[in-house]
Formats: structure tokens, C-alpha cells, sequence
């Protein structure tokens, strides 16, 4: 069977799976959720001319002609409204977030002012109009867009919605999400393996990753062996009620690898069977209607990769992104790096150099070798025609930490 070429192969997932649908959720309720609607400022932002000091507010023009000496015609706190009047000569004691009243366009602070009974001195030596105020719709105007459709909620957007009075807003459900693990050879985490027996760890990482994905709910199938009545079970049962499901293992080529034709009597319909990539050469895609399913290969660092690269983009289009590829990162190599195939190989990379460059791990870097999965940041692209990369060679840096 051909190798579906990497842009192809993700093209392809991509294609195939679609938004679901939005839902409006409190605000509070709503963080880390990918926005269907945009939000627009209700009111300018500041909606008053705001002192941002702690000070006394007065008229630039008595600066200006070299007054320093103020009679104070009272105190303004935030969240008051001053109803006096503040005559030329005067000035006002104003806090910081207070509105400035009309009329007054400058502000001292207190730190550069002298009290003498009723009057005040400020030493003022260079006066600028409107200094230490933020000026009414400095931020935005009203109607302005503040954070479009296909942001997630991060704790920044929150604030600005809650600014503008956003107290429910429309959103992407949570994308449903299941997990198996599949192989005779696996037992559980707290098990002790017998010595031709390896703990289940890809599980592990990918609940793991979707504890980090708010916009998510996983939950696990649990670890199934190679026993066809037995996979078949778990899978259908998975395929009911989620919109994502992810399978490792069993999907090579061996006599054991039994999951591509269980997926196939159960209704699936692949899309793509293996890859040009190294690590995760034989991933397989398809849908069951709306429900999206993966099989990723076994080996730890082949999951984390197919993951990276085809599970998170398909998970970013069905939330409803605005860009589904994670962001990547382009930097220089800190060591050389050289492949004799023509893949396009993903290699577990860490920062060097202060984070201004990237080097592959050191070590065995195999598709199994999670160890050093373990100590990377990230994973560089090494592209099908490249053979040798020396060092300084700008390469696409894929951080896990999207």
C-alpha cells in the first residue's frame, strides 16, 4: 500500500471532520471554550476619562500659566460621581480609577504635592495635558470587536468579556472524547509486569493531554487485548456516545493487528491508512457519521507525534478555531541532524540556547523511546527531501505545549 504523502494525509483528516455545534454557557462557566460569536465593546472602554493616579486633578491651563498653589474643592473616590464644581484655581483630591470631571484635564500625583491647610502645592515641572489620565475609548470605541469567533476563552478574553457585559456567551460543546488501549502485551499502571509485559502508558499521556484541553471531556475504555470479541465490545461501545475516539495499537501490519477490519465491521469508514512520516507511519483515520475515530500506533512517541500532528488539528476544527494547525515555531538548530529516508521525520527536540534555538535529544530516538519524549519540549520537522540539516538551519519547531 502507498504512503499517503504528510500534507496530503492531514488535508484529508481535516476534510473530513466538521464543527459541532455551539452552545451558550455563563461566562464563568466558559473559560478555555473556543467562541462561536464575536464580542463587541458595549460602551468605549475606559467609558470616562479615568485618573489613573492617586492625586489631585486640575485645569492644564492653570499649569500652563504657572500655578502651583490650588485651593482643593473636595475628594472624589471611585465609583463616585463628583456633583460640585472644581473654578479655575481649584483642584480636586481625586483617587486612582475615579472619573474626572469635566473641565479638568491633568492630574498630579500625590506623591508631588504639599498640603497647607485647605490649599495644596503641587511641583508640577513639566505639565502636559491630559498627563496621568486614561482618556475615554483610549482602549476602544464602542462597537469595536474585542475578541473574534474561534479564540479560545483564555483567562485574558474572559476579562475583556466580562468587560463589555458578555455574561453568557456562544461556544463549541465540549468534544466528547474516548481512549483505548489496545495489546496483550499492556497491563495497568499499579500492576507489576510480568517480564515479557510492559505497563500501558500511552493512555496515560493522552488523558493526560486532554486534562490540558478544557474544550474537551475524556474518558477511558480501559486497556483490551488482542482478542477480536473482546475489542469489538469496547470499540462499539465507544463509538455510541462520543465524537472522538482514539485507539493505540493494532493497527500494523502483523497477525494481532486487529483493529482496522473491528473498525471496518463496525460501521467505520476509513480515510487514510498510513502515512510518509516516521515515527507513526501506520496511523489510520475514518468516521462513523459525525464520530471521528484514530488509530495510532504503539509505540510511545508515535502516539505523542500522530497526535501533534493529525489528533489536535482534527480536535481544533471540530471546536470551531479559526486556525486549526497549531501554532508553529521556526528555529535555527543548535546540532546537526541527519536522516537516511525519505519520510518527513518528526524529531523530539528540546530549546537550546535560551530558547533561541532548538537540538534534537540526545539518545536512541526510536518511536519507543519515551524517555526521551519525556525530556523535550517539543518536535522538530526534518522534511522529506532533507538528509542532513547542519547546525543553524531553520527548521519548524512544534512545541507540545500548544
Amino acid at each position: 500500500m502507498a504512503l499517503t504523502p504528510f500534507a496530503v494525509a492531514q488535508a484529508a483528516v481535516l476534510r473530513a471532520v466538521k464543527p459541532l455545534p455551539a452552545v451558550r454557557l455563563p461566562l464563568e462557566k466558559a473559560f478555555g471554550f473556543v467562541l462561536r460569536e464575536t464580542i463587541r465593546a458595549d460602551r468605549p472602554l475606559p467609558p470616562f476619562n479615568r485618573s489613573a493616579m492617586d492625586g489631585y486633578a486640575v485645569r492644564y491651563a492653570d499649569l500652563a500659566k504657572g500655578l502651583r498653589r490650588f485651593r482643593c474643592a473636595g475628594t472624589l473616590e471611585a465609583g463616585a460621581a463628583w456633583r460640585g464644581t472644581v473654578r479655575p484655581g481649584e483642584c480636586l483630591k481625586i483617587m486612582t480609577g475615579a472619573p474626572v470631571p469635566p473641565g479638568l484635564d491633568a492630574v498630579e500625583q500625590v506623591e508631588k504635592s504639599k498640603t497647607d491647610g485647605a490649599c495644596v502645592e503641587l511641583m508640577t515641572e513639566a505639565p502636559e495635558r491630559w498627563q496621568h489620565i486614561h482618556r475615554m475609548g483610549a482602549d476602544c470605541k464602542k462597537g469595536a470587536r474585542l475578541i473574534a469567533a474561534g479564540e479560545p476563552l483564555t483567562p485574558g478574553r474572559v476579562a475583556v468579556a466580562a468587560s463589555v457585559g458578555a455574561a453568557k456567551v456562544a461556544v463549541t460543546r465540549a468534544i466528547r472524547v474516548a481512549v483505548i488501549a489496545t495489546g496483550s502485551e499492556l497491563v495497568g499502571t499499579a500492576i507489576k509486569p510480568a517480564p515479557y509485559q510492559i505497563r500501558d502508558s500511552n493512555s496515560r499521556f493522552l488523558m493526560a493531554r486532554f486534562l490540558e484541553i478544557p474544550w474537551t471531556t475524556a474518558s477511558f475504555g480501559g486497556v483490551i487485548q488482542d482478542d477480536p470479541r473482546a475489542l469489538r465490545r469496547a470499540l462499539a461501545a465507544a463509538l455510541k456516545n462520543n465524537d472522538l475516539l482514539i485507539v493505540t495499537g493494532g493497527v500494523s501490519m502483523g497477525e494481532r493487528d486487529h483493529i482496522p477490519e473491528i473498525l471496518k465491521e463496525c460501521g467505520v469508514k476509513n480515510r487514510l491508512y498510513k502515512s510518509a512520516i516516521r515515527p507513526g507511519k501506520p496511523i489510520w483515520f475514518g468516521m462513523k457519521g459525525a464520530t471521528a475515530v484514530f488509530g495510532l500506533p504503539g509505540n510511545p512517541v508515535s502516539v505523542a507525534a500522530t497526535f501533534r500532528e493529525f489528533v489536535l488539528p482534527a480536535l481544533r476544527k471540530m471546536a470551531g478555531f479559526g486556525t486549526v494547525i497549531p501554532p508553529a515555531l521556526r528555529l535555527p538548530l543548535a546540532a546537526p541532524a541527519k536522516k537516511k529516508h525519505t519520510l518527513r521525520e518528526f524529531r523530539v527536540a528540546c530549546y537550546a540556547d535560551g530558547g533561541a534555538a532548538v537540538a534534537p535529544v540526545p539518545g536512541y530516538q526510536g518511536s519507543g523511546d519515551f524517555v526521551s519524549a519525556a525530556r523535550s519540549d517539543g518536535l522538530i520537522v526534518i522534511p522529506e527531501e532533507a538528509r542532513e540539516l547542519p547546525a543553524g538551519t531553520v527548521v519548524e519547531f512544534h512545541p507540545w505545549n500548544f
